[in-house]
């Protein structure tokens, strides 16, 4: 359902209100210039005569009787305009067939509570569009608290590999660590800052994900198979934050165990046509005993959850695990 603003809910319902009852009235005069003085009995059992009741029978339910908190208030006021509905059956029973009967009063009164009904659902369904829009509101807020809660859940799984890389290069004492930690200060900014909007440049998150390898071709080595490729123009595109960046990081987590040469991590990104495509291809480092996890990776699972929320129906992500290879391929519109 589509979201509307406050004034434009209160538009609609003036409007509507206006129209109907204009609507009603106008068919009314209709049938009194036609009608009156000559049969009176025509008008009073006419269809616009039996809508205007009808429509007043409507607003008083909704805007008075069903209001009272007593029970015997709504229960007098319900079988007065019972007797109102029945005596119009009668009225329009005798005017057809000059003879009053039950089967046919029954009929009628039936028809005039279908009437009513849907004067009321008509009625209560546009008087109650704000209410209908705060669930729509409340929807979205709670998708927005999911997405954010989603993307906190990156932080920790990045600043667990980011430190242990750190630590390796203080343990090996490279001459590259201070400048590791400064790449790493300006990479947190990008998560606590500018992770919290709703959508952020694709060149930020560009910058982020070529910070992190750099960090980790430092841990690796400058000879580490780890290759980052960039086609089309991204200035003007504006993507999830740290949606790509799952996907590297969770190459990074499986595929570069150790610094053997054998292992190999390659990332591309293509910006073209109303859409983005990136692939990220890795090998899968077989595990010694003393690296075996007990926890399952969440990482895919919650950027899969991501682009169910924020692309729905616009994303497509094919996940291949063969032959020790892990292949990711998404496919955005960002139109």
């Amino acid at each position: 359902m589509i979201q509307l603003s406050d004034k434009a809910i209160q538009t609609i319902k003036i409007i509507f209100n206006a129209v109907f009852i204009f609507f009603i009235f106008f068919l009314l005069l209709k049938t009194a210039y036609y009608t009156l003085p000559n049969d009176w009995l025509f008008f009073l059992t006419s269809d616009a005569v039996e809508n205007f009741i009808f429509t007043i029978i409507v607003y008083l339910l909704y805007y008075y009787v069903l209001k009272y908190k007593q029970f015997w208030h709504k229960a007098s006021y319900l079988i007065f305009f019972i007797i109102i509905i029945i005596s119009l059956a009668s009225l329009k029973s005798y005017r057809i067939y000059n003879e009053i009967l039950l089967e046919r009063i029954f009929n009628y009164f039936t028809q005039f509570l279908g009437v009513i009904f849907l004067f009321y659902a008509l009625i209560y369904f546009v008087n109650r569009l704000e209410v209908f829009n705060h669930y729509k509101k409340l929807e979205v807020e709670l998708d927005q608290a999911k997405q954010q809660l989603l993307r906190q859940q990156f932080n920790p799984h990045f600043l667990y590999n980011a430190f242990n890389s750190l630590y390796s290069m203080a343990l090996k004492k490279h001459p590259k660590t201070p400048d590791t930690i400064l790449k790493l200060s300006g990479m947190m900014r990008y998560l606590t800052d500018d992770t919290t909007i709703k959508k952020v440049r694709l060149t930020k998150e560009i910058e982020f994900i070529e910070q992190y390898i750099t960090i980790e071709k430092i841990r690796f080595g400058e000879k580490s198979k780890i290759n980052f490729t960039l086609e089309g123009v991204t200035s003007n595109v504006f993507i999830e934050p740290l949606l790509l960046v799952t996907f590297v990081e969770n190459a990074f987590k499986h595929g570069f165990y150790t610094n053997d040469y054998n292992n190999f991590i390659t990332i591309s990104l293509k910006v073209s046509n109303d859409n983005l495509k990136f692939k990220v291809k890795n090998s899968i480092q077989t595990k010694q005993h003393y690296q075996q996890e007990n926890r399952t990776g969440k990482g895919l699972e919650n950027v899969k959850e991501r682009l169910k929320i924020t692309y729905p129906k616009k994303h497509n992500l094919s996940i291949k695990n063969e032959e020790n290879i892990f292949d990711i391929n998404l496919k955005i519109d960002i139109d």
